[in-house]
């Protein structure tokens, strides 16, 4: 009987390890072989921060997902204020923990950290981040998994459990044509500069449905403890269209109470990064080039302001 036992044991363990190693050929080498897949282009960006903190030159980071990545010229910015500037923006996939997680980490006394987060970000789950992001940061060094909690776990273990079901009941896979060259030297998405724009679809309400009290108090004492290291934080608006936004008001109207109870209140009117459909480029977030002269500008008038 206990032989019985023990096999059944080891063709379970033959079993999960083989599941295991399925896994990382399906998830991980894929990443691995595109050196100009889209979130590939953490590598520079983590660099630029590195690079910056062993200097430990005052520096503009800018922090968010891809409103940030597509939102900002960043060479006008260093330009007007004097001070260089990293554009961290990437994919809200990555999780508003995970960046301000990361980022702080070097960030130095007199560097300014302007924070433009989705709005998704205090919704439901979606500041711990999305599996495939979660997958690709993990793979691209996996002590960054420091910066997990449970939840973020959680969110890995579904996405392999996505990933089977994947299999049996193939998905409608949406493309696009992003990639990590499309990044200039500041870190800002610049290849649909010069592109015609895209038809998108606009914020639906369903994913606005209950704001994340629990992320609301990390996200709250993240930034106070930024604050106390003499790093000036900026909290901005994301840019979204404007009939996106009118949709969604009514379910931000309590978080924006929120921000202003926890000391988190944007330096500009929501309704100041909220522009007509026109300017933006294939999604509700996304603003093309016309736009991004427009949101570069409020920015540095912004913060010339607060000097």
């Amino acid at each position: 009987m206990k032989r019985f036992f023990k096999k059944i044991i080891l063709l379970g363990l033959l079993f999960g390890c083989s599941i295991l190693l399925f896994l990382i050929i399906l998830v991980i080498i894929p990443v691995r072989n595109d050196d100009d897949f889209y979130l590939a282009a953490f590598h520079k960006k983590q660099e630029a921060l590195v690079d910056k903190h062993h200097q430990k030159r005052p520096s503009v980071i800018l922090l968010g997902g891809s409103n940030v990545a597509f939102g900002f010229n960043s060479k006008l910015i260093e330009e007007a204020l004097h001070l260089p500037v990293i554009n961290t923006g990437l994919h809200a996939g990555l999780g508003l923990k995970f960046m301000l997680d990361h980022t702080s980490e070097y960030l130095t006394e007199g560097d300014v950290l302007v924070i433009a987060p989705e709005y998704s970000h205090f919704f439901g789950s979606v500041a711990y981040g999305g599996g495939d992001c979660l997958v690709f940061l993990y793979h691209y060094a996996p002590r960054i998994s420091k910066y997990f909690n449970a939840r973020q776990f959680n969110i890995i273990i579904n996405y392999i459990k996505d990933v089977f079901l994947n299999l049996i009941f193939p998905p409608k896979v949406e493309t696009n044509d992003y990639k990590a060259s499309g990044f200039n030297e500041y870190g800002d998405y610049a290849k649909h500069w010069t592109m015609p724009p895209i038809p998108y679809e606009q914020a639906s309400p369903s994913d606005f449905k209950t704001i994340n009290a629990d992320f609301l108090d990390y996200y709250e004492n993240t930034v106070a403890a930024l604050r106390s290291r003499g790093i000036q934080v900026v909290i901005i608006p994301p840019s979204i269209s404007e009939t996106s936004y009118n949709i969604i008001e009514d379910r931000l109207t309590p978080l924006f109470s929120e921000f202003e109870k926890r000391n988190l209140a944007f330096a500009i009117s929501p309704q100041a990064s909220m522009y007509p459909d026109s300017l933006f480029f294939d999604t509700h977030y996304h603003l093309k080039y016309e736009g991004v002269l427009i949101r570069t500008n409020q920015l540095i008038e912004l913060m010339k302001k607060r000097r």
